[in-house]
């Protein structure tokens, strides 16, 4: 028997929905750190690894064509908008690209999130989902990060001091490392939050990341007792 197209989509949107998005996810915080931000050809890149993530939550999104072509086109955007930036150095190019890759990632953890707080049985698709939300909640602040300092220059005391003006990857390589460890609460200490603004963003990832762990634990076990509740009864 020919398979139709319907059945073929769906068996497509049946299969877990976010396991490209999780491996996008961890290909793209294990590979950024060993790309050199003063290297032209590894800048560019750490850009494609943005991209790619966002074409990785493609089926993520399938539930809604506006988000889906929403996150496209600002991803797209992005893109386009960082490879301009490469080429002029134009820092209003850089907080464009940087505003709409946070875009994307605002879009990504609001989908992944329906599907993981929603109703319905525990799978391997809402789990696999909770711990990508967690790793777009620190990619999220690294270009909220960026953004306070592009905006208000000496937002944030790094170890290195440099007298030049700092390349947009750089701050992105530099911040993604700094949101994981704001995040998981580590507070090594070595990149520091000076202006008001960069502050009250670190407080809030750091509450944020306590937080979440918390409810998704509350929601996970409050989702399997019910089903195991609608078990027994039937």
């Amino acid at each position: 028997m020919i398979p139709t197209l319907q059945s073929e989509t769906h068996r497509w949107r049946g299969r877990p929905r976010h396991g490209e998005l999780l491996l996008a996810l961890v290909s793209l915080l294990f590979v950024q750190s060993c790309l050199s931000p003063e290297n032209m050809i590894h800048r560019v890149a750490l850009n494609a690894l943005f991209f790619l993530v966002v074409l990785s939550a493609i089926r993520s999104l399938t539930g809604s064509a506006v988000r889906m072509w929403g996150t496209l086109l600002a991803g797209g955007v992005a893109y386009v908008t960082s490879w301009a930036n490469e080429i002029t150095g134009t820092m209003g190019l850089a907080i464009v690209s940087d505003a709409c890759f946070a875009l994307v990632f605002v879009i990504l953890i609001y989908a992944v999130g329906e599907n993981v707080f929603g109703e319905g049985p525990i799978d391997a698709s809402r789990i696999i989902g909770a711990v990508s939300i967690y790793f777009l909640l620190g990619l999220l602040w690294a270009f909220l990060y960026t953004l306070a300092e592009l905006i208000q220059p000496g937002s944030f005391l790094f170890p290195v001091a440099n007298t030049e003006s700092i390349q947009n990857t750089r701050l992105i390589s530099e911040f993604i490392y700094f949101s994981n460890v704001t995040l998981t609460t580590l507070g090594y200490g070595d990149v520091v939050p000076l202006s008001r603004p960069a502050k009250m963003l670190a407080v809030l990832q750091a509450m944020l990341g306590q937080l979440y762990v918390a409810i998704v634990i509350a929601r996970m076990v409050g989702l399997q007792v019910s089903q195991r509740s609608s078990d027994s009864v039937g």
